[in-house]
């Protein structure tokens, strides 16, 4: 018996390739942009999980780097693989749109040499306990996010709790319609800031002599 005839285009990624991918996909675009416009613009990288993803960045264009994966590595803006062919501390803003775990490690290191201190990570994910993945579990790989806020601040990034974005689902209980539990949600993002050691500068000559200046 042959087998059954795909609609999906011959060589085209599983990974993100589906509607309710790429809807998450745009919503947390949608989500970052309302994030960013507070802040000012600085050198950024955005790496995205397939080259089919139109990022419609806020930032300035010409400020960036906008890769996907690919075979062997990145393409987009350049075609590199890790490490990144970055100098240390030369960005104030990551965004790591679904990375594959497989490359967790060596690619979060390169996002914490490439950041400047005070500079930002944007980690998003697809929540494994969603509803929304039975939509379409083999487009919408997802993983826990704890592994990966470990990993961060092993890094010494100060890493947030995971926040919940996309549609809410409401349940009926006794006869009342109520909001479901927000990690419910399609997706989550972990915000990860590098911080660096603040000076300490000396003491005042008549602190080291045991007495405080005069008010």
């Amino acid at each position: 018996m042959p087998a059954a005839a795909s609609s999906r285009q011959p060589g085209a990624p599983i990974r993100f390739s589906g509607p309710e991918a790429q809807w998450l996909l745009a919503e947390e675009r949608r989500w970052l942009a309302a994030h960013l416009a507070v802040r000012p613009a600085r050198p950024w990288l955005w790496l995205a999980p397939a080259a089919s993803v139109t990022v419609e960045s806020p930032m300035p264009p010409r400020c960036g780097l906008c890769l996907h994966e690919c075979a062997g590595g990145y393409a987009g803006t350049v075609r590199c693989g890790l490490p990144l062919p970055l100098a240390n501390e030369c960005l104030g803003e990551v965004v790591l749109q679904h990375p594959s775990p497989a490359q967790a490690g060596a690619l979060l290191d390169e996002c914490a040499r490439v950041l400047v201190e005070g500079g930002r990570l944007w980690l998003f994910l697809a929540n494994p306990w969603s509803p929304y993945r039975l939509r379409s579990v083999r487009d919408l790989p997802a993983s826990a996010s704890g592994p990966w806020v470990q990993r961060l601040r092993a890094l010494g990034l100060r890493a947030d709790p995971p926040r919940f974005l996309g549609p809410r689902w409401r349940m009926a209980r006794g006869g009342e319609v109520r909001d479901s539990a927000v990690p419910l949600r399609a997706g989550c993002v972990v915000v990860a800031e590098k911080r660096g050691l603040a000076p300490v500068a000396p003491a005042p000559l008549a602190w080291r002599r045991g007495t405080a200046p005069a008010a």
